[in-house]
């Protein structure tokens, strides 16, 4: 931690020991005593370390409150604006900055009690050597200017302490801010690969969950108890629930973002805690309701997963996602930068890039997590049309919140409490499962004739999107 300090340190220790050189070579006796406030510059030194670095700490603690208030303000400003909460930020705001004040406040109460005591216990070397100089000088055994040159180099040593008690000041700082920054490196992931980890080598996309237990960590309830599920190479499932029946858990636990409490995950009969994230998520393309872009190009953003992507292979993706339009109009096409968190793209561009991104990836596995969440219809049918035909031959589990993206599907799987109760083509389903009926009227869609409750032409198109398969009830 004390690296940057290096090469400041190393013209200190240098200069202090040239001046010692020298003041040998001129008299013993008076060297010894020009030394003889190092021991209290180094018990000075130990004392100030001791008080300076827990408040170097808390003072590194209060400005990270700060800069986080700081920051969640500007990105959430809309929020805060359309609430009329400017007051409660600005009162937040007050107390981290009175804390990040008492503590600096502190330090630099403790700096500058300790500071000038390093600056002049140098000075109490020289005056002692000018004392017992004069006696030396007037028993004949130094001469005058013996002594003006030794008190030059006694001079000499002054700025070495100097830059001593600098250098401590701000190693203090330094171990403070490092102490914190390796609290986050040193912590351990509680997802890794284990030793014996195995790459995933051209996947097939056979996707199964055995008797599957999940709870989120803190949380004793547990969201999945006893999951079965399987995905044949190339099929397309949809998984209906109600709000936490455990939809968006089982796309978290496939691409091993949190690992079962029971049970196995495997992809093409490989258990996915057998192998290395990177080959595992490499086969498993997941498109969020949230996602995040990265304040860079469009070009960038869209290849992220493949650096080594050509333009031609960037646009061919945005094309099939439904953002080439929008793109291309604005003024530096691809390489336009969409700014921090793409706060310069609507809701509907944002998630049109992430699928681009995804299909640019071209996994074997296909997750659609409330992928079109928010685009409007016209837009969507777009994104469908363009999923359709990519998803061929392709696995893909969408988790349906709306009822439009049942159409997506040859399969539904219905969740309820953590398991599949009922599992079949939509219009099967519709016809035979009540329960299925009673999510399918909580789920709600943009159209006007997407109505609640499961009726009007919508429903008769999602009828015919399914596959003719008699539904199976666990």
């Amino acid at each position: 931690m004390y690296l940057a300090y290096a090469p400041a340190l190393a013209v200190t220790t240098t200069s202090f020991a040239a001046a010692i050189a020298l003041m040998v070579t001129v008299h013993l006796g008076l060297t010894v005593v020009a030394v003889a406030a190092l021991p209290g510059v180094y018990a000075l030194g130990a004392r100030m370390r001791k008080e300076l670095f827990p408040l170097s700490w808390v003072v590194q603690a209060h400005l990270a409150e700060v800069a986080t208030v700081v920051d969640e303000n500007v990105t959430g400003t809309r929020v805060v604006k359309a609430f009329s909460g400017e007051r409660r930020q600005i009162a937040l705001l007050d107390r981290a900055a009175r804390r990040l004040r008492w503590a600096s406040v502190r330090q630099f109460g403790t700096r500058a009690r300790f500071g000038p005591l390093m600056e002049n216990l140098p000075r109490v070397g020289l005056a002692l050597v000018l004392l017992y100089g004069a006696v030396l000088a007037i028993d004949g055994q130094v001469t005058v200017g013996d002594l003006v040159v030794f008190s030059s180099y006694v001079v000499m040593l002054q700025a070495p302490f100097r830059s001593l008690g600098f250098l401590f000041m701000l190693s203090q700082r330094a171990a403070a801010s490092a102490a914190r920054i390796y609290e986050v490196l040193d912590t351990e992931p509680e997802i890794a690969d284990a030793a014996d980890a195995a790459q995933l080598a051209d996947p097939q996309g056979d996707v199964e969950m055995r008797g599957v237990h999940f709870a989120y960590p803190g949380r004793d309830v547990p969201v999945l108890r006893g999951l079965d599920l399987h995905l044949a190479p190339g099929e397309r499932v949809a998984l209906v629930g109600r709000t936490g029946a455990g939809k968006s858990s089982v796309a978290r636990l496939l691409t091993r973002f949190y690992d079962v409490d029971g049970g196995a995950v495997l992809v093409d009969g490989h258990d996915v805690r057998s192998l290395t994230l990177a080959s595992l998520r490499s086969a498993v393309g997941v498109v969020v309701d949230e996602p995040f872009l990265f304040s860079d190009t469009l070009f960038a953003n869209i290849a992220y997963g493949r650096p080594d992507a050509s333009l031609e292979e960037v646009q061919r993706a945005a094309r099939a996602a439904g953002a080439a339009d929008f793109i291309t109009v604005l003024p530096d096409g691809y390489h336009t930068v969409v700014g921090e968190r793409g706060y310069t793209l609507s809701g509907g561009q944002h998630q049109r890039v992430a699928i681009a991104r995804t299909l640019l990836l071209d996994p074997a596995v296909l997750v659609l997590d409330d992928a079109t969440s928010a685009v409007d219809a016209q837009r969507e049918e777009e994104i469908h049309d363009a999923l359709r035909t990519l998803m061929a031959g392709r696995t893909t589990l969408v988790i349906a919140h709306r009822l439009s993206t049942i159409a997506l599907a040859e399969r539904v799987v219905l969740l309820e409490g953590g398991r599949a109760v009922a599992e079949g083509a939509h219009q099967e389903l519709l016809a035979i499962e009540p329960r299925y009926r009673e999510v399918l009227s909580s789920l709600h869609d943009d159209r006007p004739d997407h109505r609640p409750g499961g009726s009007g032409p919508e429903l008769t198109a999602l009828a015919g999107a399914g596959r003719a398969a008699p539904p199976r009830t666990p």
